[in-house]
């Protein structure tokens, strides 16, 4: 990514516009929000633990669930795999029920259906692709942290890798009517695209800054709570996306406004660790701060915000 105007930021020192007070703080409000939260803004994936995730598990489980309670019956032919069955459906290469908490999850969710089988828990009804995308992932394990949680019993919320991409996941036991773990509810989205952008512009401005040995504590400082907030504001954000798709009119007030309040509290968080790097900067470095951030907080680094 190459800045619009790149002889102003070539420019020496002394002929370069040197910014009044007033335009600094600007930039700083720029460098906190405008050129790492513009992203958010595209209904693309990204974000930590959020309602996401609780939302598409409540349906996956309740879809379900009105099928009938789950079992384990018998072999699947096709993937030799336990047959996993809810009520009298039969789940494996059924993917009616997780396809429907994708479209309904919005861009990049997926929905797994897992059937235990030995120490193993093999996909049975997904839409998670192959790794180039070659299909459906049927017949691939489960793997990662969340077999450790789910071996204990226990549900798993987090970061995981999935056949080598990022998710943002929550995986919840299945259990028959005897108390027995006989399989595994997933539902996550991929974070790679969102992931690229930040990462993007983060290594972009801290080129474009030279950032120093002596200035890695607070540009580390600025990058975490940068890569926070834009985790948060693509939640505020995608619940919006939500509202509108699905919610009444009052449900759509509520979800704008909270919108817009997340995006208030995103710029008070990153306000004090944005000071502090603008603070440690040059007065060279802060130049080239002024105009930099000044131009991609303008432009939006070519991001489109089309929903």
């Amino acid at each position: 990514m190459k800045p619009r105007f790149p002889s102003l930021i070539a420019a020496p020192a002394e002929v370069r516009p040197r910014a009044t007070k007033n335009a600094r703080m600007v930039c700083r409000l720029i460098l906190a929000v405008g050129f790492l939260a513009t992203p958010v803004l595209m209904p693309s994936a990204g974000n930590a633990q959020d309602t996401r995730v609780a939302k598409s598990m409540a349906a996956l489980k309740e879809k379900t669930a009105k099928l009938g309670a789950p079992k384990i019956e018998g072999m699947e032919e096709v993937g030799r795999a336990p047959a996993l069955y809810f009520g009298s459906t039969k789940m494996n290469n059924n993917f009616i029920v997780v396809d429907e908490i994708a479209k309904e999850g919005g861009r990049g969710m997926a929905a797994t259906l897992f059937v235990k089988s030995g120490d193993e828990y093999i996909r049975v009804a997904t839409n998670v692709p192959m790794p180039g995308g070659k299909g459906r992932a049927i017949g691939t394990v489960l793997a990662g942290p969340a077999l450790e949680a789910i071996q204990a019993g226990k549900a798993y919320y987090g970061n995981a890798p999935i056949l080598g991409t990022p998710y943002i996941t929550g995986y919840e036991p299945i259990k028959d009517a005897s108390g027995a773990v006989i399989g595994v509810y997933f539902v996550g989205y991929s974070r790679s695209d969102l992931d690229a952008m930040v990462e993007g512009r983060l290594a972009y401005a801290k080129t474009m800054l030279g950032i120093t040995a002596d200035q890695a504590t607070a540009w580390k400082a600025y990058e975490d709570a940068s890569r926070a907030n834009v985790q948060n504001l693509q939640a505020a954000h995608e619940e919006r996306v939500a509202a509108e798709r699905l919610g009444s009119p009052i449900d759509r007030m509520h979800a704008e406004t909270d919108e817009m309040q997340s995006q208030l509290d995103a710029m008070k968080a990153l306000q004090p660790p944005t000071e502090a790097l603008y603070n440690a900067l040059t007065p060279d470095q802060q130049d080239r701060a002024d105009i930099v951030l000044l131009l991609l907080g303008r432009t939006g680094g070519g991001v489109s915000f089309e929903h």
